[in-house]
C-alpha cells in the first residue's frame, strides 16, 4: 500500500545526511569508534532503516517499546513470536481508517545468530520517526563505560571548572554588588560549607526530614554584570566543581536532540557527589508556553522541569540558571527556582569602585568623574574601557619612545566619553 506524503515528511537525502551526522557525533562522544553506519535506503516507495546489534535481549525489546512510545502515541503489537517481534504505529488519528495499517513498523529479529533491527514505512520518515531510529541505534550500541564525569561532560561540550583555592577575599575580582554577594553567600556558599547547620535549623523548626537547601537558583540581570564570574567564585569558595553549560552546546538543529543533550548533561553532572550546574542563557531553552512553542522546544522544557524538580532532582547538584530576560521564561520553570537573585547594573559608587579595581593608580577625583559619567554601563563594559585605555597609552609610549608609565586619568576619561558617543 502506498502511503500519501505527509506535511512533516523528510526528504530522503536530508534524512540520510542527518543519520550520518548523528552517528558520527555519537561515535565521537560515546567512544564507539567501531560503529558502522546503519543501512538506510528508499526502494519501491518504502524507506528502510536497518542495523545489526550484537544481541537483542527480551528486556531490551520492552525498553525499545518505551522509546517508541515517547514519540508515537498509538502503537500495537503486530507480531510477538520467539525471535521475531514487530510493533506498528496506527497513526495519530484512530478514527481515520485510511491507511490504518500502513504506519511505521519496528522489527526485532533474532531467530539466528545474526540479529537485525529493521524499521520500515511506506513513503518517507518524519522527524519523530527518524529520531526513534537514532535513539534505538544508540540504545543497542551503548557508549563505552567512561566513569569520569568530567570527561563525559567534556564530550558533550561542557566545561567543568575544578574548585581552586580561594583567596582570603573570595570576591576580590568583583567590585561593588555587596547585596548580591550577601545573597549568594546565604543561598549558595554557606549551605555548601555548613550543610549540617542549615539542615539542623530546618529540623528544629519544621520537624525531622525537613530540608532548607536550595536545589535551583536563578541569576537574572543584563549582560556583563558578573553572573557567571560570581557563580565561579562561589563554587571555588565552596570547594565545588562548576559545570558550565553554554546554551549553544545543548541546542541542536535536529529534532529531539536538544532534549536528549540536556538530559545527558544533567545525568552526567549528577555523577559528582556535589556540584553546581550553571546553565547560561536559560531563556533560550525555556521560553514561555504562552508565546507558542515548537514541539522540540516543548520537549526541552519538559526535561528541564523534570530534572530540577521532583523525583529526578539530583540530591548533591545545585542548578543555577542565568538569564537576561526572566520575563520570557515559562511560568512553570520560574516556580521551580527556590530563589531568584536580581543583578542590577552598578550604581555610581560601584562603577567608581570597578574602575579602581582595573586602574588602581587613579585618584579620587578621576574615579568620581568616571563613576558619574559611566551611568548605565556594566562591569564588563567598564573593564573593556580600561583595557582599551591601556592599549591606547601603550601605543603612545611606543610612538613617542617614552619610558614605561601608567596611563594618565585623561586617557580613561577620553576613552569612556568616546565609548558613550558611539552609543548615542
Amino acid at each position: 500500500m502506498t502511503q500519501e506524503a505527509r506535511p512533516g515528511d523528510l526528504q530522503y537525502a536530508d534524512a540520510r545526511n542527518r543519520i550520518e551526522s548523528e552517528v558520527e557525533r555519537y561515535a565521537r562522544q560515546s567512544g564507539r569508534t567501531d560503529l558502522e553506519l546503519p543501512k538506510f535506503v528508499f526502494e519501491k516507495g518504502e524507506t528502510r532503516f536497518e542495523f545489526l546489534p550484537a544481541e537483542i535481549p527480551q528486556e531490551k525489546i520492552l525498553d525499545s517499546l518505551g522509546i517508541i512510545k515517547n514519540h508515537l502515541e498509538h502503537i500495537r503489537v503486530h507480531t510477538l513470536d520467539p525471535g521475531y517481534v514487530v510493533f506498528q504505529s496506527l497513526g495519530s488519528n484512530l478514527y481515520d481508517t485510511k491507511g490504518f495499517l500502513a504506519g511505521i513498523k519496528f522489527k526485532f529479529v533474532s531467530i539466528t545468530d545474526n540479529c537485525r533491527i529493521e524499521i520500515t514505512r511506506s513513503g518517507n520518515f518524519d522527524q519523530s520517526e527518524l529520531q526513534i531510529c537514532l535513539e534505538l541505534f544508540q540504545f543497542f550500541n551503548p557508549a563505552t563505560e567512561e566513569r569520569d564525569p568530567t570527561k563525559r561532560l567534556e564530550k558533550l561540550g561542557v566545561t567543568v571548572f575544578a574548585p581552586e583555592t580561594p583567596p582570603e577575599n573570595i570576591w576580590g575580582p568583583i567590585a561593588g554588588y555587596d547585596s548580591i554577594k550577601k545573597e549568594v553567600e546565604e543561598c549558595l556558599l554557606l549551605p555548601a560549607r555548613h550543610m549540617s547547620v542549615f539542615e539542623g535549623v530546618a529540623r528544629l523548626t519544621r520537624g525531622e526530614g525537613s530540608m532548607n537547601l536550595p536545589g535551583a537558583i536563578l541569576f537574572e540581570g543584563p549582560p556583563g554584570v558578573g553572573k557567571t564570574t560570581i557563580a565561579r567564585l562561589a563554587a571555588s569558595a565552596a570547594g565545588l566543581p562548576l559545570i558550565y553549560v553554554p546554551v549553544e552546546n545543548i541546542l541542536s538543529k535536529f529534532y529531539g536532540q536538544s532534549a536528549q543533550n540536556l538530559a545527558a548533561i544533567f545525568d552526567n553532572s549528577a555523577l559528582f557527589e556535589r556540584g553546581i550546574l550553571f546553565l547560561d542563557e536559560i531563556d533560550s531553552l525555556a521560553t514561555s508556553r504562552e508565546s507558542g512553542l515548537f514541539e522540540a522546544t516543548r520537549r526541552v522544557l519538559s526535561v528541564l522541569l523534570r530534572k530540577i524538580d521532583g523525583l529526578d532532582r539530583a540530591g548533591g547538584l545545585l542548578t543555577v540558571g542565568a538569564t537576561n530576560r526572566a520575563e520570557d521564561l515559562d511560568h512553570a520553570l520560574l516556580s521551580r527556582f527556590d530563589q531568584i537573585l536580581r543583578f542590577p547594573l552598578p550604581n555610581e559608587q560601584e562603577r567608581a569602585s570597578i574602575f579602581r579595581s582595573y586602574a588602581g593608580h587613579l585618584g579620587p577625583d578621576a574615579l568620581a568623574t568616571l563613576g558619574r559619567e559611566s551611568e548605565g554601563l556594566s562591569g564588563r563594559t567598564i573593564q573593556d574601557i580600561c583595557e582599551s585605555a591601556e592599549r591606547r597609552w601603550a601605543r603612545q609610549l611606543i610612538e613617542k619612545k617614552q619610558a614605561l608609565s601608567v596611563p594618565e586619568p585623561e586617557t580613561y576619561i577620553r576613552t569612556l566619553r568616546e565609548k558613550r558617543a558611539t552609543e548615542a
